[in-house]
């Protein structure tokens, strides 16, 4: 007997989590570090998407929320003593405040103008941690030696797969509610939302939260896997770019897509670590084609690919019925 749509969407995500689960003991210590990675990539991609792939509003200032969540846990903790059950929290509300103060004003426009104030904000911070008080943030060399909040690679690994899991089965169920149906709608035509008498505002914005909520509990999260913080680490552009690229890559307005992307981008850098005459620049260059290539041919990336795969095998094997999907 088969199982209802929804129940075989809820069992696919399960079966997903326990291959994860699997992962770590079947694969060698040095690539179990490389998935932790990718996890916390994946759920920056994740939290990106949610507002720039579902309503449009593409924020190229993400990191600027990742990184003051990150800075607000490792300045309490190392600076002032914090334990870590203390600092973290108040990191990810300190990140999601920042970023309500500084966003909000920009969630009332629209296209270039909502880029161009994020990306103005993301330079802002870099600069501001840099020049301000850089007894208390380091300057530019910051800060070294954060504690961690567990030891060895697969506690960790299991810890950023915990957060990546929820994350993404949350963000899954709600874009698949009328609330994402209304995201969808703002992408494509925020006008008609309006005229049918709904608060775009307020939707942006509910839109906004999740992704500043989801983004500032993986940074925080993050900056005290790596034990270091600096302002390279989560306000560069570089960082902007991977996690939209990651996005881009496996498939954007999808949950599943951006972790696909992260996984694959961050095997592929590791990869290209190996070609000593190929520098940061380079490489960053090789998978930004690489993106771009695959957005072009395939602008629903590498889950999009997956999808018309397996619907083509179904047709050929004559079953008829309708795909359903996991995102």
């Amino acid at each position: 007997m088969k199982l209802p749509a929804w129940n075989r969407r809820i069992m696919g995500w399960l079966i997903f989590v326990g291959i994860m689960c699997v992962i770590p003991q079947v694969i060698p210590p040095g690539f179990v570090r490389i998935c932790v990675f990718a996890n916390y990539l994946a759920v920056f991609a994740m939290s990106w998407d949610i507002l720039s792939g579902y309503t449009g509003y593409a924020s190229f200032g993400h990191n600027f929320i990742i990184g003051i969540a990150a800075y607000g846990s490792a300045i309490l903790s190392d600076r002032f003593g914090f334990p870590l059950y203390a600092s973290m929290p108040i990191g990810i509300g300190v990140g999601l405040g920042a970023g309500m103060l500084f966003f909000l004003p920009g969630l009332r426009l629209r296209g270039n103008y909502f880029c161009l104030v994020t990306i103005a904000l993301l330079i802002i911070a870099h600069h501001l941690v840099v020049a301000v008080r850089p007894d208390i943030t380091g300057g530019t060399k910051g800060i070294i030696g954060l504690e961690a909040f567990v030891t060895g690679a697969i506690p960790h690994y299991y810890i950023s797969l915990a957060i990546m899991a929820v994350a993404a089965i949350v963000l899954w169920r709600i874009t698949k509610s009328d609330l994402g149906s209304i995201f969808h709608a703002i992408r494509m035509d925020e006008d008609i939302v309006s005229t049918a008498g709904l608060n775009t505002f307020k939707y942006k914005l509910i839109a906004f939260i999740l992704s500043a909520l989801v983004g500032s509990i993986g940074g925080v999260f993050y900056i005290h896997f790596l034990g270091a913080i600096t302002p390279d680490t989560v306000f560069s552009i570089d960082f902007l770019l991977t996690i939209i690229i990651a996005t881009l890559i496996g498939g954007q307005q999808s949950i599943i897509g951006p972790i696909i992307g992260a996984y694959f981008l961050t095997f592929l850098l590791e990869y290209l670590r190996i070609f000593d005459a190929l520098a940061g620049p380079q490489r960053f260059l090789i998978y930004s084609a690489i993106a771009l290539v695959l957005y072009m041919r395939k602008s629903s990336g590498i889950f999009g690919i997956i999808q018309n795969v397996i619907q083509l095998y179904k047709r050929k094997r004559g079953g008829g019925e309708e795909y359903a999907k996991i995102t």
